[in-house]
């Protein structure tokens, strides 16, 4: 659709709905364009849905070819649509054309997106998830807000509530973003029971910060770690303090791109791997973090082919075309001491937290278990500080020598490189390496370990876990849930907890004798069947218990939604300006059942 260039004004002294005008007027302005809004409505409802906006599946038409391309379908089904569910009640309504008219309805859709996400909460209480990524082209920032709540039905439901462009990144600007959002959707912070942030990129003092605000405002609005946040990112992203372990993973990227991008490369890289008696893995354009897989494997892949990856850099940058001996080039010219150096020290270190990050990554997931791999990896991490020094070094040496790659003398000065300006200057290359690199990377992952996981909220996980039904509620301890219930002090009074005590043992003796309740595996579980046995009514105070343990962002659901999203949004602003209209248009193609259900009535009324 396009936009004219009329100014004329929507005020509402021209209709019952600001611009309307009846079916066979003239418009005070001829030159004005008329739109039936209803169908203006109709036709962004397909742009929305077929995320028309951003998505061109890669064949370079704009919008209004592919909505061309779109619109059979579209026509079909509003021809068969059923009267009683249409999407308006009102017969159509001419209204003047403005410049702004489709970004002012996707803007009210937003709006009114998260009205309805708010009538799904029912009043209840509700989770936050907060994160702020930046354009990788641009570096401009934007902030995504998620809420996570229990429905009627007992399922837990993981919704985007919207997308702010270019966020001032503090603390308090992000209250007062996150605040603001909430308040339009109709939602209150004292009703938030839990939060958990991503804000890998960055310091510690804005996610403490952040924490605090709130918290300060709500004591049960407890913090956990998001389990949406894969680990090993956070940790990678936590050493890039350390310029180059930035640069190794710039290259690990450029490095799957050219697998993915050569076929050249990817086939002698193969002959090359088998030819030498290497472990071939049959996947090496493995779709995950990088086209190696996780970010780990792909470490673990480049140490293990590092000679033959060499050579085939080498043999298809004589064959290559310019843009891909140009690539080659940016890859051989890092591949020094400083890039092995780096490679193999994130090599160790994220093997020593490999098996905790699988772990907070599983469903069925058991807090225990994690708690105790948490401890185990800080301890490795700490040995490996004080004491892994000498035998690390050797080994890449070793590695350097295998590979012709110059090793550096650690008894020489430390030459400063000329474009790093913010390089700590050491007298020695031993204090470069060891104190400046190899500590400061092992300190990073240590504190990077605390700021996420705390005392305080490994404990609420822990406490909470006992509610878990595997295993016929093996893990079921009545002292500990009354514990845990403690935590929430505005919900449970000490007349609750002494109710909850009863209730907990009169609820487990139900649920043991029932045969409905033996084959569950997780928490969400037992909240459906809770809902669908009636016992969420019979036994109340469980019931909150176990919305509350659901509502903690460091409890896994049967489905990731949050993580799905934030992958397609970080993708999709890697390509497209961030401004309000992307962000809206976003919000309405990630929550089409939403959309779908708000009227083009309540669409008009609100422009």
């Amino acid at each position: 659709m396009e936009s004219s260039d009329c100014e004329c004004g929507t005020d509402e002294s021209k209709g019952a709905y600001g611009g309307d005008v009846k079916m066979g007027e003239v418009p005070e302005n001829p030159s004005c364009k008329l739109i039936d809004i209803n169908r203006c409505i109709d036709l962004l409802r397909l742009v929305f849905k077929q995320g028309m906006a951003f998505l061109d599946n890669g064949s370079g038409a704009g919008l209004l070819e592919r909505m061309l391309v779109g619109m059979p379908g579209y026509v079909v089904d509003k021809i068969f649509e059923n009267p009683a569910v249409a999407q308006r009640d009102a017969p159509g309504r001419m209204r003047v054309m403005t410049p702004t008219l489709e970004t002012d309805i996707a803007h009210t859709f937003a709006k009114e997106t998260r009205k309805a996400i708010t009538k799904e909460i029912q009043g209840d209480f509700f989770g936050i998830y907060v994160d702020v990524c930046s354009q990788r082209n641009t570096g401009r920032n934007y902030m995504v807000l998620f809420a996570r709540y229990v429905n009627g039905k007992g399922d837990v439901v993981e919704r985007l509530l919207g997308i702010v462009p270019e966020p001032h990144v503090s603390g308090p600007s992000l209250k007062v973003a996150v605040h603001s959002m909430l308040s339009e959707a109709g939602l209150s912070s004292s009703s938030m029971r839990a939060q958990g942030y991503g804000l890998g990129q960055y310091d510690g003092e804005v996610l403490t910060e952040l924490k605090s605000l709130f918290t300060g405002e709500n004591a049960s609005a407890h913090y956990v770690h998001p389990h949406v946040c894969p680990l090993h990112s956070l940790l990678i992203t936590a050493s890039f303090a350390q310029f180059d372990v930035y640069e190794l993973f710039k290259l690990v990227d450029m490095l799957s791109n050219l697998i993915e991008d050569s076929p050249q490369f990817n086939e002698k890289l193969r002959t090359l791997v088998q030819e030498r008696g290497l472990n071939l893995d049959n996947d090496l354009g493995k779709a995950g973090e990088t086209n190696w897989g996780s970010y780990y494997e792909a470490i673990v892949k480049f140490a293990a082919y590092f000679s033959p990856i060499c050579d085939a850099l080498d043999f298809v940058g004589e064959v290559s075309s310019r843009d891909t001996k140009f690539v080659i080039y940016e890859i051989c010219g890092r591949l020094s001491y400083d890039l092995v150096f780096a490679l193999l020290l994130m090599q160790d270190v994220l093997g020593v937290t490999n098996e905790l990050s699988l772990a907070l990554d599983r469903k069925d997931w058991d807090a225990d278990h994690c708690v105790a791999l948490l401890q185990e990896s800080k301890k490795q991490l700490q040995v490996m500080r004080d004491e892994g020094w000498p035998p690390f070094l050797n080994k890449v040496g070793m590695f350097c020598n295998e590979n012709d790659v110059d090793v550096v003398t650690m008894g020489e000065k430390f030459k400063k490189k000329a474009w790093r300006v913010d390089e700590p200057t050491a007298v020695t290359n031993l204090d470069y390496y060891h104190v400046d690199f190899f500590q400061q990377v092992m300190n990073s992952q240590l504190k990077e370990l605390d700021r996420r996981f705390t005392k305080e909220s490994w404990e609420l996980v822990l406490l909470a876990s006992h509610l878990n039904p595997r295993n016929s509620f093996r893990s079921f301890d009545k002292d500990k849930l009354v514990g845990f219930a403690r935590l929430y002090a505005s919900e449970f009074s000490d007349y609750d907890i002494a109710a909850l005590d009863l209730e907990l043992q009169a609820f487990i003796t139900d649920a043991s004798s029932d045969t409905r309740f033996s084959r569950m595996n997780m928490l969400s579980d037992l909240s459906v069947l809770m809902v669908e046995t009636g016992k969420n009514v019979a036994y109340p105070l469980v019931y909150l218990l176990v919305k509350l343990a659901l509502i903690l962002s460091g409890t896994p659901t049967t489905v990731k939604a949050t993580s799905t999203a934030l992958k397609f949004i970080d993708n999709t602003m890697r390509e497209d300006p961030c401004n309000q209209w992307i962000s809206d248009c976003l919000l309405l193609y990630l929550e089409p059942d939403v959309v779908k259900s708000i009227t083009n009535d309540v669409v008009i009324a609100s422009l």
